[in-house]
């Protein structure tokens, strides 16, 4: 049985661009099917305390809650997975994105290209080179033409695709989401995954609710 996980969302306790109430948000993905979350703040990773307070706090217990970050680099953003919370701060915003790939890996983790196509946020010919895990090419801020670009863009290059919420708002998260093959209870499970290649983008599990 395969676990249903949406990787990439932002909460309103460390990312000002979101209004995501943390304490709503694993009802919110319970309701839509998921299985788990990964949270991926803006340059700030959660604790295992703060992981651990959230889930105490949703009375889900058996929900998988797991924590990465987004670093945004001089072109492009980067999902990295994987790192203790205090490696985040050595990754300064506006840095080149391989070295930031490279930093990563050599610190233990997994990296995803996020929306790699999207319009004044995407990549240049430098992803090319990034020894990437994998490229976002589903996500609420991924249009159309753009996902079909990343879509294309990943089987150039000949890296997994993944899609996910990148969620800013309540009614998005699960919109996107990856379907996992291996059993997943950490991090490390999580990032074992994704270098197996254990992974697919799932079809879209519920319709963004009108104006929300």
């Amino acid at each position: 049985m395969s676990l249903l996980l949406d990787t990439h969302l932002h909460t309103r306790r460390h990312s000002s661009c979101s209004n995501i109430n943390e304490f709503a948000l694993i009802r919110q993905a319970v309701r839509t099917g998921l299985d788990g979350l990964v949270i991926t703040e803006h340059h700030y990773q959660w604790s295992d305390d703060e992981i651990e307070a959230l889930l105490d706090a949703s009375g889900e217990p058996g929900f998988i809650l797991l924590a990465g970050f987004e670093y945004t680099s001089a072109c492009g953003d980067i999902l990295i997975y994987g790192l203790a919370p205090q490696h985040v701060p050595r990754f300064e915003p506006g840095g080149d994105p391989e070295r930031a790939v490279d930093r990563a890996h050599a610190l233990g983790g997994v990296c995803i290209a996020a929306h790699p196509t999207r319009a004044g946020l995407g990549f240049d010919e430098r992803i090319a080179h990034m020894r990437l895990d994998g490229i976002e090419i589903r996500s609420t801020n991924l249009a159309s033409h753009e996902q079909r670009l990343a879509r294309n863009l990943a089987e150039q290059l000949g890296i997994r695709p993944t899609a996910s919420s990148d969620a800013h708002r309540i009614y998005d998260v699960g919109v996107h989401a990856m379907e996992f093959d291996a059993v997943i209870q950490s991090m490390a499970d999580f990032c074992d995954a994704i270098r197996a290649g254990s992974f697919r983008p799932a079809n879209p599990i519920i319709q963004r609710k009108a104006g929300a």
